[in-house]
C-alpha cells in the first residue's frame, strides 16, 4: 500500500468464484487454470493469490495467508514506478 502497511493488515480476504473481467485477466497474463493445469499462483496488487480451475467458465479465487508468500519488506509491495503521492 501507499503508505508503507501491507494490504494483509486492514483487508479482510475472503475467497470467490472469478468474474468474467477477472477470468479475461488470467488469461491476458498467462496464468488461467484449466483443466490440465487445475491450479495457478499469481498476485493481486500484492496479494498472493491461488486460481483453481473448478469446471469450464467456473474459476475459484482464493487469498492467500500464508505468510512466507508475502514480501518480507513493506516497500516490495508498491510499484517502482509510482505517480503522484502516497493515498491516505
Amino acid at each position: 500500500m501507499w503508505d508503507g502497511h501491507l494490504a494483509k493488515d486492514y483487508w479482510v480476504f475472503t475467497p470467490q468464484t472469478a468474474t468474467g473481467a477477472q477470468m479475461d485477466m488470467l488469461e491476458r497474463s498467462g496464468v488461467k487454470p484449466s483443466k490440465d493445469n487445475p491450479t495457478t499462483v499469481f498476485a493481486i496488487l500484492g496479494v498472493p493469490h491461488t486460481a483453481e480451475w473448478r469446471e469450464e467458465d467456473f474459476i475459484r479465487l482464493t487469498p492467500s495467508l500464508d505468510p512466507t508468500l508475502w514480501p518480507e519488506e513493506a516497500g516490495q509491495d508498491q510499484p517502482l514506478d509510482a505517480e503522484g503521492p502516497p493515498i491516505p
